[in-house]
């Protein structure tokens, strides 16, 4: 079975979020040297022209030493092409179907129709996992995994400011085979961690201020505007795209189906879903997670109208920011390396503190 990876949590502010599309990285300075960013100060890896389909092979590979020290059979798991082969040209053809997948999933989740590139996948591990006792398949995926235990360490807390919503955030690579794994292959990295967030946080926002309020930003997002405009639509930058365009869309979507989502594991205890993910199938798991929605045939005829509707934005808008993306990451780039050479001590000092050195 596919049991889904842990992910490693990320908690950015807003403004960081936005910039994080438009960051090249990868420029150099007149000597020859990478320019400084924020990650690179505070001893974050580079991700600057990573093959992540060799890294994630990598992690595989160390997950099956490990699970075979552990006394396991393992096949290292290869992810189908679709997962890492994306190109523009890719995006572009599935804004033109999908749009931003609002109500495209809603339309066609769990039908022939979509677009899946899990589809045809099957985990090599299925026949070993079904060959073993129920008992051996809970210490199977525990060691994989980790207990919950140990999962269950690895979360923290956190508090919504403005809603005052509680959910747990997950730091770190994870428990188990697959945690050392990834921390193997990964290395130290000490910017997974929750005070490096909070540290980081008023920076991160002082740099997207920077970045908004700079006049060659503000003249580019004019031409955005403007080109947007063209095609029919009045925004005054990409924020405000996001902020307003994709949210109207989904709070049309919300209109037309609400109370649409719901836990699958409503009135389920925690015994009984790990039971479920170490003893399903994939097929089983599939079932349960994407099941067709049962939507009435006023729903459908909405839906199907919003969706046209969410291809034509999605379509001006990638049209319109691609011929600028280049010229906003280099842009952003130059702010940022200004921005950490003029706060360098007191990054570097906090980069050491948060390491434990001194």
């Amino acid at each position: 079975m596919r049991t889904p990876s842990l992910v490693t949590a990320s908690v950015l502010g807003i403004s960081a979020l936005l910039l994080s599309a438009c960051s090249g990285g990868g420029e150099t300075t007149d000597d020859g040297g990478k320019r400084l960013t924020l990650n690179s100060i505070m001893g974050g890896p580079d991700w600057d022209n990573v093959d992540w389909q060799d890294v994630e092979r990598r992690v595989q590979e160390a997950i099956a030493e490990c699970m075979r020290a552990e006394g396991w059979e393992y096949i290292p798991v290869e992810q189908p092409d679709g997962v890492y082969e994306y190109t523009p040209e890719d995006e572009l053809a599935n804004y033109k179907k999908q749009g931003f997948g609002i109500a495209y999933w809603t339309l066609y989740q769990g039908t022939e129709e979509f677009d899946d590139p899990w589809a045809g996948w099957t985990d090599p591990n299925t026949e070993y996992v079904n060959s073993l006792t129920e008992a051996e398949v809970t210490a199977y995926y525990e060691t994989l995994y980790g207990t919950q235990a140990e999962q269950e360490a690895l979360q923290v807390r956190e508090v919504d400011p403005e809603t005052g919503e509680e959910y747990y955030v997950q730091y770190g690579w994870g428990a188990g085979c697959q945690g050392k794994a990834y921390q193997e292959v990964y290395g130290d990295d000490p910017t997974q961690t929750p005070e490096y967030q909070e540290a980081m946080m008023q920076y991160w926002d002082e740099l997207g201020e920077r970045y908004n309020s700079d006049p060659r930003i503000v003249e580019l997002e004019k031409k955005w505007a403007q080109c947007m405009k063209k095609a029919g639509y009045e925004y005054e930058s990409q924020e405000d795209f996001w902020n307003r365009g994709y949210q109207a869309i989904q709070e049309r979507h919300d209109e037309i189906v609400p109370n649409l989502y719901s836990d699958p594991f409503e009135g389920w205890t925690d015994e009984e879903i790990n039971t479920f993910f170490e003893t399903s199938t994939q097929e089983e798991i599939d079932a349960l997670f994407n099941k067709p929605y049962d939507l009435t045939p006023e729903q459908r005829s909405a839906l199907e109208e919003l969706l046209q509707e969410e291809i034509a934005l999605a379509v001006a808008q990638f049209e319109c920011s691609k011929p600028l993306n280049e010229q906003m990451s280099e842009i952003y780039a130059d702010i940022e390396e200004k921005f950490v050479l003029e706060h360098e001590d007191e990054l570097r000092a906090l980069a050491a503190q948060l390491s434990g050195t001194k």
